[in-house]
């Protein structure tokens, strides 16, 4: 008798350890698995974003010029696009290190998007002009605001000077 009653108690252990790893073993392969694709949390029903993605620049003497087209939705200029917000990341060119350096950028200029009279724009294209000082690597950005709400960078403007 007592021989049966250790096979069953020996049984109960067994399947008591055997149910507490399979559970232990579903709920590390449900952490690892997961789904979709990790990435920071979107809003819900968010509109595509309008950057700027012609941003060029010249120097003329030491001033840059910096020029953009406003972003354009089926051909008109977005009605409520608020500002540009142009940044710039400045380094000392004479930094043995300075190719590798990560761009720390500042911002360096609003440019309401509603005053014509700003000088900025002419028509549909938004002009920024900055002096330049000598032995400088200067990157530029612009970011399109609407209606408050941040979108993406433009794409980048890197010279030496």
């Amino acid at each position: 008798m007592h021989t049966m009653r250790n096979r069953k108690k020996l049984y109960k252990s067994f399947y008591t350890h055997l149910i507490l790893q399979l559970s232990i073993l579903g709920i590390f392969v449900l952490f690892v698995s997961g789904c979709g694709k990790k990435a920071p949390p979107v809003p819900p029903h968010q509109k595509k974003s309008h950057a700027v993605n012609d941003l060029r620049a010249s120097i003329d003497g030491g001033t840059l010029k910096l020029t953009w087209t406003i972003p354009k939705e089926k051909g008109e200029i977005i009605s409520d696009l608020s500002d540009f917000i142009v940044y710039r990341s400045k380094m000392l060119r004479s930094g043995s290190d300075w190719k590798n350096c990560p761009a720390l950028f500042k911002r360096v200029a609003d440019i309401p998007i509603e005053v014509r009279a700003s000088g900025y724009m002419k028509k549909d294209t938004i002009t920024y002009p900055k002096s330049l000082e000598k032995g400088y690597r200067y990157i530029y950005k612009v970011i399109v605001y609407r209606k408050g709400i941040k979108r993406n960078d433009s794409n980048y403007v890197d010279l030496i000077y």
